[in-house]
């Protein structure tokens, strides 16, 4: 088991949206806890269009199937009188050059300016301190520690960021202060009543199809404690998705 402390000025953990609102989640998400780790490890986790096991029909980079399925608890560090982050909120223009018989202003009109300019609200998430424990099997956990001490640099790709590549950690290191932690935990139907903070947290994404992305509601518990409990350790990796686990079941059939 591997404890990591990071800090982070700024993060964005976004859902699959577009228009004018692209919203995030409250904390960091098991996705993107996943996509750092397997950055620092020097694992790349991206299909290519050009591989074989990519279908082709897709413009975009898909997941690998042949990647590590780990468990991994996430939770915010209590030694403040906030722990979680503060969700803030920019605004842009958006420019574009509609077409069609509604195309808005015309281009004469326009006078060679873009003729629809629209304000969009993207949010993110700023002071992120969270721990993340990784649950894998021994040779990861060395490889995950390796590329912290800086041990795996050769055939990296790109800067270990958070949702969004101008957004890098302040500080990834292994964590032995023993800090306090409020674990997030799966909100189940079961529950007794609402649970404050509650936030969906993505766990797998499906790049091909957005309909097999994995998430699910989680919420931080009410007492810190420096142990995870078993209730906050989720499955993340290929086998999080449940079609893939259904296959597998028809297969041993």
């Amino acid at each position: 088991m591997l404890r990591l402390y990071l800090d982070a000025p700024f993060a964005v953990c976004r859902t699959f949206s577009a228009g004018w609102y692209r919203p995030t989640a409250t904390f960091l998400t098991p996705s993107a806890a996943y996509g750092l780790l397997m950055n620092v490890a020097g694992i790349d986790t991206r299909l290519r269009e050009e591989c074989e096991q990519h279908d082709g029909k897709t413009p975009a980079s898909l997941m690998r199937t042949d990647l590590p399925s780990v468990r991994i608890a996430l939770g915010a560090v209590a030694e403040t009188t906030n722990p979680f982050p503060i969700v803030q909120t920019v605004f842009q223009q958006l420019h574009n050059y509609p077409v069609g018989s509604d195309a808005g202003t015309s281009a004469e009109l326009a006078k060679g300016n873009k003729n629809n300019i629209t304000p969009v609200r993207r949010e993110f998430l700023s002071d992120l301190r969270a721990i993340i424990v990784l649950r894998a099997n021994d040779a990861l956990e060395r490889r995950v520690g390796d590329g912290l001490a800086g041990r795996l640099n050769d055939g990296r790709y790109g800067l270990p960021f958070l949702g969004d590549n101008g957004f890098l950690p302040s500080r990834l290191e292994i964590d032995g202060r023993n800090r306090p932690v409020r674990w997030y935990e799966p909100v189940s139907h079961e529950a007794a009543g609402p649970r404050l903070r509650a936030t969906r947290l993505t766990v797998w994404i499906d790049r091909a199809d957005t309909s097999k992305t994995v998430s699910g509601l989680y919420a931080p518990s009410e007492t810190a404690a420096v142990d995870p409990p078993d209730t906050a350790w989720t499955l993340v990796g290929p086998d999080a998705c449940p079609a893939r686990r259904v296959a597998e079941e028809r297969r041993s059939l």
